[in-house]
């Protein structure tokens, strides 16, 4: 009886796991300034901007409609659409209309995305933005 007991649990752990996908990020233990960087070198786009609208692109993805306050990295437009997945467990970021956000942004110009894994975040006063504006400067020297 114990071991039928046990079989079944099992068999309903198992069960249950295979439908729950849930979004989960590598923890990223270097130095601030290399993971800005390593970030910054991996996105397709690093920008700051204001959330004006959010609507709905499909029944996994969420538009994103933002205003571009200053872009370190892409030849971005004042406001640019850009996508995340509808929500965390899907690992979409949770973006909120009339906040400000310093988001690193994956894909080409015309089909950038986001989600919880890259270093997007509220804008204010974060620290990002220091080692952003030096990259900027390299590699406007470069240039």
């Amino acid at each position: 009886m114990k071991k039928i007991v046990f079989i079944l649990s099992i068999l309903v752990l198992l069960a249950a796991t295979e439908k729950s996908f849930a979004c989960s990020c590598m923890l990223n233990t270097k130095p601030l300034k290399t993971q800005v960087k390593e970030a910054f070198d991996s996105s397709g786009a690093v920008f700051s901007g204001e959330v004006l609208e959010i609507t709905s692109k499909d029944e996994f993805a969420v538009n994103i409609k933002i205003k571009v306050a200053k872009s370190w990295k892409g030849n971005l437009s004042k406001e640019i659409i850009m996508t995340t997945a509808k929500d965390s467990s899907m690992c979409g970021y949770g973006f909120q209309v009339g906040q400000k956000y310093l988001v690193y942004a994956y894909g080409k110009m015309e089909g950038l995305s986001t989600n919880i894994c890259s270093r997007t975040t509220a804008a204010g006063n974060n620290p990002d933005i220091k080692y952003l504006d030096k990259l900027k400067k390299v590699k406007n020297k470069k240039s």
